[in-house]
């Protein structure tokens, strides 16, 4: 797609993750703290931009890619990037004032996961193979056994290492009120 917004995601992602070789510290100042414990609020602007691991980011990238390869054609570049940024600070906003973990959240799986449910809104027929999961599964099914996954893990523990359940809940959730309600809203 002409004036594409989605690899400037993937390059800004891919050069914050490799200033952090530079800079070790970087993905802890950019992740978002909760209320109390480092707050800052740059942060909820940051957190969805750094990535802990390469296999972090690069899942998170293919699943960008994925995604949004596919919804940015529908909303147009503009309405993509508002509604990336949009789930990734609303998302940031309740990881630091309602997420009961105390650890620190960083990556894309925010923004992510709302791309899931915008893909599932707009093509929720479409087959999608998930690694390791050898057969197609349709995107809307995709996107409610996520949810369903997510919130059976965030209820059984909340805080659980390394994975921030909250903050895919509220990627999904913050997707869906955006193509929902929102999208044809703001429209310009």
């Amino acid at each position: 797609m002409r004036n594409s917004v989605l690899p400037h995601l993937i390059i800004i992602n891919g050069l914050i993750w490799l200033a952090s070789f530079r800079f070790p510290m970087l993905p802890f100042y950019l992740a978002v703290h909760k209320e109390g414990l480092g707050f800052e609020v740059w942060q909820i602007f940051t957190y969805f931009f750094t990535h802990s691991s390469f296999w972090h980011i690069l899942a998170n990238m293919i699943a960008l890619w994925s995604l949004g390869s596919a919804v940015e054609p529908v909303v147009g570049s503009r309405e993509f990037l508002i509604m990336y940024l949009f789930v990734g600070i609303v998302s940031g906003l309740a990881l630091a004032f309602l997420d009961p973990s105390p650890a620190p959240v960083l990556g894309a799986s925010t923004s992510v996961s709302g791309l899931l449910t915008a893909f599932a809104y707009f093509f929720p027929r479409s087959q999608l193979v998930i690694f390791p999961i050898p057969l197609p599964i349709k995107a809307k099914w995709l996107a409610i056994g996520f949810a369903i996954i997510s919130l059976a893990l965030f209820l059984i523990q909340p805080v659980m290492g390394g994975i921030s359940h909250f903050g895919h809940l509220c990627g999904l959730v913050l997707g869906w009120i955006y193509v929902r309600w929102l999208w044809r809203r703001w429209s310009i």
